[in-house]
Order: C-alpha cells, then structure tokens, then sequence
C-alpha cells in the first residue's frame, strides 16, 4: 500500500509499505521454514519528454523460524530456530523511449544494490542443533535491457501489451556461506544456493482496462543464468483515486 503526488513539473514521488508472508520447504533435507516480512520504502520518478529516471529505495523485516529432522541409526533430533534478518535494497533506473509505429521501445539501464544482514541463532530440540554467528550478504546488480509495449483492444476491452528483455549482471560474492558449530565444537563454514552471476531475465505482462480507474493484470517473469531457473507469474487489480 503507498501513495505519491506529483512534485515540480515532472517528478512524482512517493512512499509505500507492506506485508508478505513466505513459506518453503526442502524435502531432501525434510526441512520447512516461514518468513513474516514488513516492508517499508520510497521512490520517485521524473520524465523529460523521452528520457525517463526513476529511483527507489526499501527496508524490510524478517522474522524467521525454520524446522529441520536430523535422522541417524538410533538417534532423532526435531530442530527448530527462530531469528531475525533485515534487507536492504536501492535502486536507480535510466530509460529512453522509443516510438516504431504502434510499438513503443524504452531501452533502459537499471542499476540495484541489495544488503542482507542475518542475526545468529541457535537450534533448540536436540544435542544436533547448531549455533549460527550471523552475517551480511550484499551484491550490486546491473540490467541492461529493452521494453517493448503496444496497446491492442479486445472487443470493447482496451489492454496494454507490454515485455522487457535483458541482461542482469551480479557484483560480489554470489554465493551465501554461513558460519555455524554445534555446541561446544569448532565453527564451520556451510554454502548455500549460488545467485547467478549473469541470466537473461525477461518479461511479458498485460494490463486491461476495466474503467477509468481500475485496471486487472497477469506477468509472467523469469531469470535463467548459471545452470538456475527462477519463473513467477503475478496477478494484479489496481483502483486509482
């Protein structure tokens, strides 16, 4: 939820907060966690004739709990933690656009940097549990890319076509570790999911205009890089007033 007002001639900023809520699980590791997330940011935005920027920053809070089974010969442990984390995302986005006949191009070069701090916790539930110090995490991306959109009508319904292309590049170290002991043993380093370091991203969505105001739409996004596969589809209803 957020709100923006115009500023000057062309600026439009404005300020937004949220809730998410995300639950996962890893069936080889007979494992699931949850995530409670609130968000809260500011952005803004200026358009002189072709040339667009756009900019935008974002905190938001994690509470954490995940649950994990240890099973050897003769010996269960059920593990629980419960910690926090925090991250940190700023970004500034750099667009052109470009009329050919019913399409309109806006190659575009997007700049994003992300920080993720993590607090430590320690397992409950077994002598298997594990103590982890925390950590940060942060990449820097670059995209690089190009939006094509077109407005098409269905009937008596108006829609805006719409798709980006590009390129997404990641600086940093791309992979998370994490240093853990189980308790009263030496520390460890473990290694998580690598995040790709270059993927092809892409983009193709549809709005349709169901009045003045209100709008209902579906994208599909995906990231495909370095042997990983990331795809989402989104649906949205949006009212102005």
């Amino acid at each position: 939820m957020g709100v923006d007002v115009p500023v000057a001639n062309s600026w439009r900023v404005g300020v937004f907060s949220g809730y998410s809520r995300t639950d996962f699980n890893v069936d080889a590791r007979n494992s699931t966690g949850e995530a409670d997330s609130y968000h809260l940011g500011a952005y803004g935005g200026a358009q002189w004739g072709a040339l667009g920027l756009r900019l935008g920053a974002s905190y938001t809070w994690n509470d954490i709990a995940t649950n994990r089974s240890v099973t050897l010969p003769h010996f269960f442990n059920a593990l629980r933690a419960e910690y926090n984390a925090g991250t940190a995302q700023t970004f500034g986005e750099l667009g052109y656009r470009v009329h050919a006949g019913p399409v309109t191009l806006e190659p575009f070069t997007k700049l994003a940097y992300v920080n993720l701090q993590t607090n430590g916790f320690t397992e409950t539930g077994g002598e298997a549990g594990l103590h982890e110090q925390g950590g940060t995490m942060d990449n820097t991306f670059t995209t690089l890319g190009v939006r094509p959109s077109t407005v098409a009508t269905f009937g008596q319904t108006t829609a805006i076509l719409r798709g980006m292309v590009g390129w997404r590049h990641a600086f940093g170290n791309v992979t998370p570790t994490s240093t853990v002991s189980f308790a009263g043993g030496s520390a460890f380093l473990i290694e998580g999911a690598p995040i790709a370091r270059d993927a092809a991203v892409v983009e193709f969505g549809a709005d349709f205009a169901l009045s003045r105001r209100a709008t209902v739409g579906i994208t599909y996004g995906g990231q495909y890089g370095g042997g990983t596969i990331d795809q989402s589809i989104q649906g949205n209803f949006t009212v102005k007033f």
